[in-house]
């Protein structure tokens, strides 16, 4: 180290910091395969450990060679890490990371109050980066010790004595996180991401003491190789872990916090206003990487099925821990995102086909994507049911935490998803003693996602399962859809239309006018033109509306917002007090439908509020 270890160090120079943060990540990388083994929070992927030894390896890649200034060594420090960060944990780090930095870059010493207020502004900064901090996490241990040291620098001798006494309250504030949070206390662990902090403040002080670097294979304790949590059910609401660095110009991080927010939770945005480490918790990551893209370009990204990650789960085990109900649909229901995140609705995604490049609808490929690049394709996409393997998966880890089940698919008339999802569900209840009830929306796009809306409200509102299915089922039967096409071009190249009967369409300028009968999508009308075409569809759903008592709506459209907007402002004219949501027409309709088209569907949610609250008193 460059300052005597027999003396009393009061101030830190570049090689100084150099060698004490690369002594700190090579203590975390050889902590690894305990951290992995005990992490449970947020999601017990078993990967804590291995996330922060990669995010520190990074550093220590950065770091190899004596860095000129404290600025050269806080800004190489701050940028590997989030250039190199993975996981949750990771990312909070490199955010602590920006935060010395942005205390110490001017620096030419570093003392020791500056220090501590430098430990302040990362804490504060790495809270900053996650759009939910909770207590009982690394961000708890951070601020104790550096509101700790802030409050105390000036009373302590030198820095030996500075770091003896933040690894004392680190320690103090980890071992309170079993307390802090419920999902550490049921498995009896503390959480994974501090004990990576204490293990950095324990390689920082070691060195301090004794000026000798650890190899990346240092000794574990008897307690840390017998060390594991209880065994517990894994409930995991959001099921792919997305992550990308973004270069950019003025990136607004509060602002992407809250709209990555609308597709998931674990949501982290650690950097500056040029470059920026996005980590989310997910079950649509076409759409995060999409928004992403949209604030500047995607240096790296990664996309983890945390289902695969945590293996198989003991489905099978006593029913009595099991609670709640829950909801299931496939990527044919068009809801707006938010709704779907807010609701912790899981998605089965139906998968699309361009040529040999198979493509899982949100997952792979958003609608925007898909429409724009179904404009200039030669040959039209495929589309493909779900398989009974993807809904066995997906019901096999609800099984180990609800007490039920509830999965409403796109019609039976129209796809086998029901098919699927119906053979799934048997085998899973066979096996588990969980009921599943797969239900038939009897539509599609926007009308399965209304019979989903109103099934979602009636399990929140607390109702059985078997209530619920009564009121899906009728909102099933009760729900009405018009679709309008621009074209039937693409029914034509799909072969739902001859070539014959297309020419003749297009030569008189008919339009068909569609809805759904008995599950099968069939023509209401056929009309002249575009304008009276889209008139008509309106003049529809408005007059279905009209015998109901507080109507909802639901309008999906396959590029063209402008003329949803429109629609929208007409629908708020006549029903002033209405809910009327936009959003995108599924591929797996508009790949027969083609883009430029709406759909608009109708629900009354008068008697769905009636019969919740009813049978709620009962």
């Amino acid at each position: 180290m460059s300052t005597s270890r027999g003396s009393e160090t009061r101030v830190l120079n570049q090689e100084s910091l150099r060698e004490l943060i690369m002594a700190g990540a090579h203590r975390v990388i050889a902590h690894r395969e305990h951290l992995d083994r005990i992490n449970v929070f947020p999601v017990p992927d078993k990967d804590t450990g291995t996330n922060l030894a990669m995010t520190m390896r990074a550093v220590l890649e950065g770091l190899r060679q004596p860095l000129p200034s404290l600025a050269a060594v806080s800004s190489t420090v701050a940028t590997s890490a989030l250039t190199g960060a993975q996981g949750n944990s990771g990312v909070i780090f490199a955010q602590f990371f920006q935060g010395l930095r942005e205390e110490i870059a001017d620096s030419v010493q570093l003392s020791m109050q500056r220090f501590a207020e430098a430990l302040r502004s990362a804490a504060v900064r790495a809270r900053e980066a996650l759009a939910q901090p909770r207590e009982g996490t690394i961000l708890t241990v951070i601020s104790d010790v550096a509101d700790h040291l802030v409050n105390h620098a000036e009373r302590l001798p030198d820095f030996k004595a500075l770091l003896d006494e933040g690894l004392s309250i680190a320690r103090r504030s980890l071992e309170m996180t079993t307390e802090r949070l419920a999902e550490l206390k049921r498995a009896g662990v503390v959480d994974a991401g501090a004990l990576g902090f204490v293990h950095f403040l324990e390689g920082i002080r070691d060195f301090f003491h004794s000026g000798v670097q650890d190899s990346d294979s240092f000794e574990l304790s008897d307690e840390e190789k017998s060390d594991a949590p209880k065994p517990a059910p894994v409930k995991i609401s959001f099921r792919y872990c997305t992550e990308a660095v973004v270069w950019g110009e003025d990136i607004d991080r509060t602002d992407l916090l809250r709209r990555l927010s609308d597709f998931g939770d674990s949501v982290v945005v650690a950097g500056d206003r040029h470059e920026i480490h996005a980590h989310v918790h997910t079950n649509a990551p076409a759409y995060v990487l999409e928004l992403l893209s949209q604030v500047g370009t995607i240096a790296s990204q990664k996309v983890e099925d945390m289902l695969a990650s945590i293996g198989d789960t003991d489905a099978a085990s006593d029913l009595s821990g099991r609670e709640g109900i829950a909801l299931v649909t496939d990527s044919a229901c068009d809801l707006p995102m938010q709704f779907l995140t807010q609701e912790h609705i899981h998605v089965v995604p139906v998968q699309i086909v361009f040529g040999d490049e198979s493509l899982l609808d949100r997952v792979d490929i958003t609608p925007t994507q898909f429409y724009k690049r179904l404009q200039t394709a030669e040959d039209l996409p495929k589309t493909s049911q779900p398989k009974p393997i993807d809904f066995l998966t997906l019901y096999r880890h609800l099984a180990t935490t609800y007490s039920s089940i509830l999965s409403v698919h796109l019609s039976a008339e129209l796809s086998g998803t029901w098919q699927s999802a119906n053979v799934a569900a048997k085998q899973v209840s066979r096996d588990t003693g969980v009921p599943i009830a797969v239900l038939d929306s009897r539509s599609a796009s926007a009308a399965e996602g209304l019979v989903m809306w109103a099934t979602a409200q009636a399990a929140k509102a607390g109702l059985s399962a078997a209530e619920c299915t009564a009121i899906a089922n009728r909102a099933a039967k009760e729900t009405s859809t018009f679709v309008y096409v621009p074209s039937i071009e693409y029914f034509v190249r799909g072969g739902r239309v001859s070539p014959l009967q297309g020419r003749v369409a297009k030569l008189l300028h008919l339009l068909p006018v569609l809805t759904v009968t008995d599950g099968n999508l069939v023509p209401a009308a056929k009309i002249l033109g575009k304008r009276a075409a889209r008139k008509r569809v309106l003049q529809r759903i408005l007059k279905a509306a009209r015998s109901m008592q507080r109507p909802m709506f639901v309008i999906s459209h396959s590029a063209a917002l402008d003329l949803a907007t429109q629609v929208q402002a007409a629908i708020l004219n006549s029903f002033s007090e209405a809910i009327v949501w936009i959003t995108d027409t599924t591929p797996a309709i508009g790949s027969h439908a083609g883009p430029g088209g709406l759909g608009i569907a109708v629900l009354d949610t008068g008697w769905v509020e009636e019969r919740i609250l009813k049978d709620g008193a009962a």
